[in-house]
């Protein structure tokens, strides 16, 4: 699935965006005074909230690149077996609630444990302008 398209947004339409709540487990419990989420499996679940304000269903694109700084992220991970580009999708849930995706066993923590992840929303027509902010998180089972 493409992302980041040029469709144009019809009168009633409007575009899908990514929620303000990412988070990675298990645990899914961010680590305390930090902003980052500890993982602890090699078959992680990334999530976070869609929205549309037209309703319906809508469905996440899932990036994770290692990590180098908050601004500055490594190289993209391989998450589908496509190559260097392959991104996760959700299946399309409810606007409002999370989507999720499992990350398969051992793609992520055999070399680097550090990884930033970001979302971009689908609503079947219309792509999110850009993606969410980064979200760092670490695996370490």
């Amino acid at each position: 699935m493409a992302a980041a398209g040029s469709e144009s947004v019809t009168a009633s339409g409007s575009r899908p965006v990514s929620g303000w709540s990412p988070s990675a487990g298990p645990p899914f419990a961010q680590s305390p005074h930090s902003i980052w989420w500890p993982v602890n499996s090699y078959s992680p679940v990334l999530r976070n909230k869609v929205d549309d304000a037209d309703g319906g269903t809508a469905a996440l694109i899932f990036e994770v690149w290692t990590y180098e700084s908050m601004t500055t992220p490594g190289w993209k991970m391989d998450l589908d077996g496509a190559g260097p580009n392959g991104r996760l999708v959700s299946p399309f849930v409810p606007v409002g609630s999370n989507a999720e995706v499992t990350v398969d066993y051992g793609i992520l923590g055999k070399t680097e444990s550090a990884y930033l992840m970001r979302t971009q929303a689908y609503d079947g027509t219309l792509y999110e302008d850009g993606w969410s902010p980064w979200t760092p998180f670490y695996v370490q089972p």
